[in-house]
């Protein structure tokens, strides 16, 4: 499958940059054996650039595979230095705009950390939306409920005040065509306030992560592909910054009547986005050939090679080195891993 538009703007001018053959499709669901997790379909990866818009996107991603319903595993707040950055900038975030006993809701809740979160410093009435919820993973809540399904049109009889989506957004494909879903849902003349969080492909270029990379990312967003996304979808940008050590992109952001033309001093330009991907695409297999040598001399020498971290870094690590069969294990925080 090969998409030829741009998912944001709907543009032809897309160029590949970079190629990942036979990556696994899943790396956040959880499988109960090693010989399932061998057979899990492998798809190539092929990122492209969109001249007109900035967005990066697996042009080869296949839609038609099931990667919500069957549950995944994602929590986080296993790690106190995790739970400390989200609830230092969640507490930003509240305060500044004053949101006090509102109704909040989150698109792609997972297991429902941040709603809880954003329910008990805001003494708020928080409603989580994921088709992969799974029950009694959070501590309970008597101010928050789920609703476990996709986000769609009709959950604006919620009438939120605020509707956030975290590390959702890179695993949409149908970019545009999500935003006009949230701006559809929104009540006409509402003040509703978007908080989004996503992984920032500027930093994945500029240190060469390819450990970033992987099947269940297909869209890539940068400041300005960021923004202009949520212009060209009826949004105004209220703000955008990054944290954790550059690795999370945030955008605030309210419905606009017409789009707006205001950038954000973040913003980068198209053409400096464009040359990051060249200057990646140039570097890559230096950095692709430390590893493999690294890792090589490792088994020369019968070390043991064990992995930090179960997640889709971990996967996307190992993808780019699963011939060499050398790391048999990963260890994570996380129990439910």
């Amino acid at each position: 499958m090969k998409h030829k538009l741009c998912p944001t703007c709907h543009s032809k001018e897309i160029e590949v940059f970079f190629e990942i053959k036979n990556a696994p499709i899943f790396s956040l669901v959880t499988l109960k054996s090693k010989d399932e997790a061998l057979n899990i379909p492998r798809k190539d990866i092929t990122l492209s650039f969109c001249n007109k818009c900035g967005l990066i996107f697996n042009s080869s991603f296949d839609t038609s595979v099931d990667y919500f319903t069957q549950g995944y595993e994602d929590q986080q707040g296993f790690s106190q230095t995790f739970v400390d950055f989200i609830t230092g900038v969640t507490k930003t975030f509240i305060d500044k705009y004053d949101l006090y006993n509102k109704t909040v809701v989150e698109i792609g809740c997972g297991k429902g950390d941040f709603i809880n979160l954003l329910a008990e410093l805001g003494n708020n009435k928080g409603i989580g939306i994921d088709p992969a919820w799974v029950p009694g993973r959070t501590k309970p809540n008597k101010n928050v409920h789920f609703i476990k399904e996709y986000y769609n049109e009709k959950h604006g009889e919620l009438n939120a005040d605020c509707i956030c989506c975290r590390h959702t957004l890179e695993h949409i494909h149908a970019t545009s065509e999500f935003m006009q879903t949230i701006k559809k849902s929104i009540t006409p003349g509402k003040n509703t306030l978007l908080f989004f969080e996503v992984p920032s492909i500027i930093r994945i270029l500029e240190i060469r992560a390819f450990w970033d990379i992987f099947y269940e990312h297909c869209t890539y967003l940068s400041p300005g592909s960021l923004a202009r996304l949520f212009r060209l979808n009826g949004f105004k940008v209220e703000d955008l910054y990054i944290k954790n050590d550059d690795q999370y992109l945030f955008v605030e952001a309210k419905a606009n009547d017409k789009i707006s033309d205001s950038i954000h001093p973040l913003e980068e330009s198209i053409e400096d986005l464009k040359k990051l991907t060249k200057d990646f695409n140039k570097a890559i297999a230096k950095q692709l050939n430390f590893w493999r040598e690294k890792l090589k001399k490792f088994k020369n020498e019968k070390q043991k090679v064990i992995i930090w971290g179960g997640g889709s870094k971990s996967v996307g690590f190992l993808t780019q080195f699963n011939d060499l069969g050398l790391i048999d294990f990963v260890v994570d925080i996380n129990p439910y891993m």
